[in-house]
């Protein structure tokens, strides 16, 4: 069951406005945000488990920023959804149609 999904572009085109990275150097530059932290701090006092599953994209960039707020809402929602002990997967799927889902489910 999916807690909450959004999607970030996936960036083809250098005349995107913006910083644009590849798929892992935005998430690098998520988990390096003061927001994050707080964030992964919540969980762990809420005892909440969160994991990423993450593909493999050969092409395309995304634009970390909005990566990040992407993920840091889809992870709120699942921490607001979730009692003591619950586990989630947040989960990254590429569309046909230049769109990267990032969705929350429950885990196990």
């Amino acid at each position: 069951m999916v807690i909450e999904a959004h999607t970030v572009a996936i960036c083809n085109d250098a005349n995107v406005d913006g910083e644009q990275l590849p798929l892992l150097e935005a998430l690098q530059t998520f988990a390096k945000s003061r927001a994050t932290k707080l964030l992964i701090r919540r969980g762990k006092e809420s005892n909440v488990e969160c994991a990423l599953r993450v593909p493999f994209l050969r092409e395309g960039n995304v634009r970390p920023d909005e990566l990040g707020r992407a993920i840091r809402k889809v992870w709120r929602a699942a921490i607001d959804a979730a009692e003591p002990g619950n586990k989630f997967v947040i989960e990254f799927r590429a569309r046909s149609d230049s769109q990267l889902v990032v969705q929350a489910e429950r885990s196990g």
